[in-house]
């Protein structure tokens, strides 16, 4: 017994021994379980660069310390500036940087694509890991379908709660606008749309090269919805610093009115001439100030009338007399109402219209126009914002780049006249219902490769949490998160990258 005990005294010795020769020979592959991560690489052989001896740079030792640990945090934060993983997180139960960026598993690693355990951790019951938020602020709730987040499918993973609702105040109807002829859903009083009623330019854009120019104009979803490789050369399109910070193609360029609706909708102001129309956009003054000058231009005498010299202003007891005679005042005043009526109505097809009162210009008011009486006002109207989002999925990263190969439809069903078949009346508007398919249509793809009832396969595309959700206070798109309703029209450009010829 005491033989064998001799031996294996000096077979650990010796092994003691060789196991200290190798690491004075040959230290970092003696230290490390694998090669870095390629951003690690330059730093391989020198693991100071990284390691504090003797201090674990993971949670789970019993060497580990809080003095340990904010130590060699601190050599990853030399480089990594990162913001705290959430507003609401509890300090103490966050993991050092290794914990979770787990490194030397070779240089094709990606050390940001995390777990999902380091999630879950947390959001298998978040109410038990975060702080209460400040009353009224914008996360007091939890849902009730986001208490447990266990993994990515129909039953662990809540709806997508940016779907719920559609936030925008535009009245379009996509069934309508995707049918030939853009007549849908019973009798319509306007004539169908064929291509020769358009425009040269916006005929070229839209009309097939099979098509004839007396055919039914027929839209598709890339007539309006275009990503960068479809703009015109160095065009400005105003959008959000999400959009704009996405990487290129992952969402379409904003849908504005001088590109994609003028073809088919003017904004006709005058009931009898239908051909003379406003831009786009104005504000309640700027339309006052064009209808009234137009209505003006068309009167050879209030033409005349204001091209007269105008005569000098008397003192306050004796206020300036208009220079419009009464007769073309009334006349061209009465034009005035009934161009704003139908130009409100015109609005009203797609936007909402509010009240906006203005005093009545200064050229069709009275004789007196020292003090404004309550006759001498008249309730113009003012377009919203619309609110429609750039990026809907405020909380989840996608891009459209690896999803071309799929149909529209397979995502956007609702968007199509077919989903509407048998409705007798006008197809729903967008304000009424959302265009985009939720989780379902995300997890037939995205879970572990199969086969679904029909024998139909399923799975196999990335589900883990990284694949769609930020972390560190950075949003989804890798830009930060900020108050307010992410998404929505800021007041930023993006320039589009010119198309190589």
């Amino acid at each position: 017994m005491r033989v064998w005990r001799g031996w294996l005294t000096a077979a650990g010795l010796l092994l003691a021994a060789g196991w200290c020769v190798w690491g004075l020979l040959d230290q970092p592959r003696h230290h490390a379980p694998g090669p870095l991560a390629a951003a690690h690489a330059r730093w391989e052989r020198d693991c100071q660069a990284c390691h504090i001896p003797f201090a674990p740079i993971k949670d789970d030792t019993v060497l580990t310390t809080n003095l340990t640990r904010s130590a060699v945090d601190a050599k990853c934060e030399a480089c990594h500036k990162a913001a705290a993983h959430h507003s609401l997180q509890l300090v103490a139960e966050v993991g050092s940087c290794g914990s979770c960026h787990v490194d030397h598993r070779g240089r094709g690693a990606d050390i940001s694509r995390v777990a999902d355990r380091t999630c879950t951790a947390c959001h298998a019951d978040i109410a038990s890991h975060r702080r209460q938020p400040p009353a009224g602020g914008a996360e007091t709730t939890l849902p009730a379908d986001a208490a447990s987040i266990t993994r990515f499918d129909n039953e662990h993973h809540p709806a997508f709660a940016s779907l719920a609702k559609d936030p925008g105040r535009l009245k379009f109807s996509h069934g309508r606008h995707m049918t030939a002829g853009l007549v849908f859903g019973g009798p319509s009083k306007a004539a169908p749309f064929t291509y020769e009623m358009l425009g040269t330019d916006d005929r070229s854009r839209l009309m097939p090269g099979d098509a004839r120019a007396g055919d039914l104009v027929q839209l598709s979803c890339n007539s309006c919805h275009e990503f960068a490789s479809s703009a015109a050369r160095d065009e400005t399109r105003l959008t959000t610093t999400v959009l704009a910070s996405s990487p290129a193609g992952a969402y379409p360029l904003p849908v504005t009115f001088e590109r994609h609706c003028v073809a088919c909708h003017a904004l006709p102001y005058d009931p009898a001439d239908p051909a003379k129309r406003l831009p786009h956009g104005l504000t309640p003054e700027a339309m006052q100030q064009r209808i009234v000058a137009s209505m003006l231009e068309e009167s050879a005498e209030g033409r005349t009338a204001i091209d007269a010299p105008l005569p000098p202003r008397g003192l306050p007891a004796n206020p300036r007399v208009s220079p419009l005679p009464e007769t073309i005042r009334t006349q061209v005043h009465e034009h005035v109402d009934k161009a704003r009526g139908f130009t409100r109505g015109v609005c009203g097809k797609c936007h909402e219209a509010i009240d906006a009162p203005l005093p009545v210009a200064s050229l069709l008011r009275g004789a007196d126009d020292s003090t404004l009486a309550s006759g001498d006002v008249e309730t113009w109207f003012r377009v919203p914002p619309v609110g429609v989002p750039d990026v809907w999925l405020r909380k989840a990263r996608f891009n459209h780049v690896p999803h071309r190969g799929v149909d529209c439809r397979g995502c956007h069903e609702g968007a199509y006249p077919v989903a509407l078949a048998g409705s007798t009346g006008a197809s729903p508007l967008d304000n009424q219902l959302v265009m985009i398919a939720g989780r379902e249509s995300c997890t037939g793809c995205h879970g572990p490769p199969g086969t679904d009832a029909a024998g139909k396969t399923v799975g196999g595309a990335p589900f883990d949490c990284v694949e769609c959700h930020g972390y560190h206070g950075l949003g989804p798109h890798g830009a930060a998160v900020t108050a307010g309703a992410p998404g929505h029209r800021g007041r930023e450009f993006f320039g589009v990258a010119p198309r190589s010829r």
